[in-house]
C-alpha cells in the first residue's frame, strides 16, 4: 500500500487512527516494521478519473464466467435510480430500497453486495427541506455497514441537480458476514458545502507574520498537552529530515509549543481561525492557530512557503493538536488550538518568503440518526487460487477475486513482513489493469487478511490474468 499526500483524505484517516490506535505505544523497531508496509504492494493502475481517498490498490485476475443479468431485468427501479453506473454493477446488486429520514435528510439504501469480507452499498441522499445541504460534495460521516465491518467510507458517484439528490457508494471491509444475515447501514453526521483552497496568500511574509506580535515565548509541551499529531514528508528521498526523525524530535520534547499572543491575528480569506502566535525556532517555523467555531474545528488548514519566483517549497511538516478535545461524534472531534511546524532547509533565509495556506471548509454540519436494517445475501461467484507461496516473513495461502474485491489470506508474524508484502495485479481481456482505491489489513493471531476493494463492480468473465509478485496464478472459478 502506498500513502499519498491527499489532504481531503487526511481527516478521515487521522481520526480513525487516533480513535483506534491512540493508546498504543510502539518501539522504534515496530514503527519501522509498520512503515515498511507502506511501500507499494497492492498497487493501483490509475484510470483518468479522480480518486478521492488515500490508499490505492490494483489487481489482475484470470477466469471465465458470465454474470447473470437477471437482477437487472428484475429490478427496473434500481436501474433507474442508479442510471449512469455500469450494467455489470447494477446486475450484481441486491435491491434494498430501505428509507431512513432524520433532520430533514432522506437516506435510501438502493442496493448492496457482500462477498463475505467486504460490502458495498449504494444509497441516495436528499435534503427534503430545500436547505441545500446535499450537493455533489456532500460528506457522509460516522458510517457503518454492520458492526463487524468497522468504519465505512462514502464517496459521491453522481449528483442530480434537478432533484438535488446525491448517489453515494458506501464501502466497508474487514468483516466475516455470513450469507443472508441481517446487516445495518447507518450514518450519524453529514457535512455540507465543501470548499477547497490551495496555496492562497495569508497576506504575510515569514518576517511579517513573526513580527505581528511580541517575541514568542515557547517551551517543551507539558505531559498530556498534545492530544494528537500528524507528520508529513513530501519527498522522502530528498528530505533533510525523515518522518522517524520528526517523531523522535516530538517525543523528546524538541518541538516546543508557543505561548499565545494577547491578541490573535486574522488570516486573509479565513474567517473561522486566527493565528495565535508565530516564531522561528532554529530551523523550525511555528504557526499556532485557534479555531473559532465547531465548523472551524471540522475544517482543515495547512501552511507552506512561496519564494520570490512563485515556487512553493515542499517542506516536512508536523501538526500538533493542543489541549482538551471536543468530541462531536465517533469520527468528528477536534482541539481548538493547533500548532503547525515547518522544518526549514539548513542555512536558507526564508524571511521574505510568502506564507500561503491550503484548506477545506464546510458550510454546515448536520447530526442525526440514519439507519436501515435488511438481510443481505452473499455473492457466490469468485475466482480462487490456493497456491501456497512462501514470502519470507509469512505464507500466502489463498488469493480470491470476487466481483467487488481481491482478498489475500496468509499467516505469519506481521512485524516480520518487512517489504515482502504481496503485489497482486489483475489484467482484463482488453489489456487494462483493474483499479481500486481502498485497502485494509486485518489480523487474527498469525492469520493476516488483505482486502482491496474495486472502484467498480467487476465482470469476472473479462479477467485475463491474475499475478502475485509478477507470477501468474492458476485461478479456479467457484460458484457455491
Amino acid at each position: 500500500m502506498r500513502i499519498f499526500d491527499d489532504k481531503r483524505c487526511d481527516d478521515t484517516i487521522r481520526l480513525a487512527i487516533d480513535r483506534e490506535l491512540g493508546s498504543i505505544q510502539l518501539d522504534a523497531s515496530q514503527k519501522s516494521a509498520i512503515l515498511a508496509q507502506c511501500r507499494p504492494s497492492l498497487t493501483v493502475a490509475p484510470r483518468h478519473r479522480p480518486v478521492r481517498r488515500v490508499l490505492a490498490v490494483a489487481a489482475s485476475f484470470a477466469a471465465v464466467m458470465v454474470l447473470s443479468v437477471g437482477t437487472l431485468a428484475a429490478a427496473p427501479e434500481l436501474r433507474e435510480s442508479l442510471k449512469g453506473l455500469s450494467e455489470d454493477t447494477i446486475a450484481i446488486l441486491q435491491p434494498v430500497n430501505q428509507v431512513s429520514e432524520d433532520q430533514g435528510i432522506r437516506m435510501e439504501v438502493l442496493g448492496a453486495v457482500n462477498d463475505g469480507g467486504v460490502a458495498v452499498a449504494f444509497l441516495s441522499l436528499q435534503d427534503t427541506t430545500g436547505q441545500g445541504r446535499v450537493s455533489d460534495t456532500v460528506r457522509l460521516m460516522d458510517c457503518q455497514i454492520s458492526d463487524d465491518l468497522g468504519i465505512a467510507i462514502a464517496n459521491v458517484v453522481s449528483y442530480d441537480e434537478t432533484t438535488e439528490t446525491a448517489i453515494l457508494r458506501l464501502e466497508g471491509m474487514g468483516g466475516d458476514a455470513d450469507a443472508g444475515e441481517k446487516i445495518t447501514v447507518s450514518a450519524r453526521s453529514l457535512l455540507s458545502g465543501e470548499q477547497q483552497v490551495s496555496d492562497e496568500s495569508t497576506g504575510y511574509t515569514v518576517s511579517e507574520l513573526i513580527a505581528s506580535g511580541p517575541a514568542a515565548e515557547y517551551a517543551p509541551p507539558e505531559e498530556g498537552l498534545i492530544m494528537g499529531s500528524m507528520a508529513g514528508v513530501d519527498d522522502p528521498e530528498n528530505a533533510e529530515i525523515t518522518l522517524e526523525e520528526i517523531d523522535q524530535l516530538k517525543d523528546f520534547g524538541k518541538v516546543p509549543v508557543l505561548e499565545p499572543w494577547a491578541e490573535g491575528l486574522k488570516i486573509d480569506g479565513v474567517d473561522w481561525a486566527t493565528v495565535a502566535a508565530a516564531a522561528k525556532i532554529g530551523n523550525q517555523l511555528h504557526i499556532q492557530y485557534n479555531t473559532d467555531s465547531v465548523l472551524g474545528g471540522v475544517n482543515s488548514l495547512s501552511f507552506r512557503l512561496k519564494d520570490s519566483s512563485g515556487q512553493i517549497l515542499d517542506l516536512p511538516m508536523l501538526e500538533l493538536n493542543i489541549g482538551p478535545r471536543t468530541e462531536l461524534s465517533r469520527e468528528l472531534y477536534y482541539t481548538e488550538t493547533n500548532e503547525y511546524v515547518l522544518f526549514l532547509p539548513e542555512g536558507q533565509d526564508v524571511s521574505d518568503m510568502e506564507v500561503v495556506y491550503s484548506g477545506t471548509t464546510y458550510d454546515s454540519l448536520t447530526q442525526g440518526n440514519w439507519s436501515t436494517t435488511f438481510r443481505l445475501e452473499q455473492v457466490k461467484e469468485r475466482l480462487q487460487s490456493r497456491q501456497e507461496l512462501d514470502l519470507g516473513g509469512w505464507t500466502v495461502e489463498s488469493v480470491t477475486v470476487s466481483p467487488v474485491a481481491v482478498t489475500v489470506r496468509g499467516s505469519g508474524d506481521l512485524w516480520d513482513l518487512g517489504s515482502e508484502m504481496p503485489e497482486v495485479r489483475v489484467w482484463l481481456q482488453d489489456g487494462t489493469q483493474v483499479e481500486a482505491s481502498s485497502a485494509g489489513t486485518s489480523i487474527d493471531g498469525e492469520d493476516v487478511t488483505l482486502n482491496s476493494m474495486f472502484n467498480e463492480i467487476l465482470d469476472l468473465s473479462q479477467v485475463k490474468t491474475v499475478t502475485l509478485n509478477g507470477e501468474p496464478l492458476e485461478m479456479e472459478y467457484v460458484a457455491e
